[in-house]
């Protein structure tokens, strides 16, 4: 199993190097000269540079490590609180639809995962915003934020009438509260159509457990069918479904962008936008900031990608260490 952990940890700093280089020479040969300088030194130069920041100090946000920093933590929120939903919701949706293969209620949830599916992040994201967020003026529910980080108050969203300030975002507990409320729409709208990918999956894995040997040997010792299907099918399931989430996150990690920006999170897509100047006739970019963006996101997703082999690895008895 070392062996295994070792050679997946190669490979993955392998692909980040391969992913910092295309990210180096789109931009050097697109937005800013070499100056003569070959590109493999160059790329060499740059590379050196990166963890002290030296690569990125002609950037013209200043320095756009601590802001990235500070951006990518709300991102990271954002996904943690979308994961946990998406594995949740569909847990029980793909139990539910599989347990019960054929019926209505299978049929109902299929259909709805697929419409799920088919919506875009960010048309959903308007919508629930209409319908369920505090739009000054508007005729939706009034529940929750519809933008900005705790404390914010994004185009006076939030603002207490009467002081006319934004509110305190709290500390401990209650700031927690606070920031979990600010990303309640976000995450719902990020977790809607994951959802339906993920719990068609599990109801794929579940009715195909359903179907084995063992489970057949289970309900002639006269188990309950409730032991038989979460003891027996669902908990062999889940050994596939919990890597295959995992490795959807580059997916996930994508769509935030979009509702990051919808939702003014002030997170990694709201810096995207940001570092990309558009003005009537050209669109100008930081390079030096988009490229610390570029390696910070890429960084982020082989991370969660190595994770999920090792989780399938630790998982899955049956698998093998010994394979590539």
């Amino acid at each position: 199993m070392a062996a295994f952990l070792v050679r997946r940890l190669v490979l993955s700093l392998a692909m980040l190097f391969v992913a910092s280089f295309v990210s180096f020479c789109f931009f050097a040969s697109r937005f800013y000269p070499l100056r003569g300088t070959p590109l493999l030194p160059a790329y060499w130069r740059w590379l050196r540079g990166v963890p002290s920041g030296r690569s990125f100090t002609h950037s013209l946000s200043g320095r756009p490590l601590p802001f990235l920093l500070n951006a990518l933590g709300h991102t990271v929120a954002l996904l943690v609180v979308t994961l946990v939903l998406v594995l949740v919701v569909s847990v029980v949706l793909g139990v539910l639809a599989g347990a019960f293969g054929g019926s209505v209620l299978d049929l109902l949830i299929r259909g709805m995962s697929y419409v799920g599916w088919a919506i875009p992040a960010f048309l959903l994201a308007l919508i629930l915003q209409q319908a369920v967020g505090k739009v000054a003026g508007g005729s939706g529910l009034g529940l929750l934020p519809v933008a900005g980080w705790a404390g914010s108050c994004p185009g006076g969203v939030g603002i207490d009438l009467h002081t006319f300030r934004c509110p305190a975002a709290g500390s401990g507990f209650a700031y927690v509260a606070h920031v979990l409320e600010h990303l309640a729409l976000p995450a719902i709208t990020l977790t809607v159509g994951f959802v339906g990918l993920h719990s068609r999956y599990l109801r794929a894995a579940l009715v195909d457990e359903l179907g084995k040997p063992y489970v057949t040997t289970a309900r002639a010792k006269g188990l309950p069918e409730r032991v038989v299907v979460l003891r027996h099918a669902m908990r062999n399931s889940l050994v596939t479904f919990i890597p295959a989430l995992l490795a959807d996150f580059g997916a996930i990690f994508g769509a935030s962008f979009a509702v990051d920006y919808v939702f003014g999170l002030l997170g990694l897509g709201n810096v995207f936008v940001a570092w990309m100047h558009f003005n009537s006739t050209s669109l100008t970019l930081d390079t030096y900031a988009m490229q610390l963006l570029l390696l910070m996101s890429g960084g982020l997703v082989i991370v969660v990608s190595l994770l999920s082999e090792f989780l399938t690895a630790a998982l899955d008895p049956r698998a093998s260490f010994e394979a590539g």
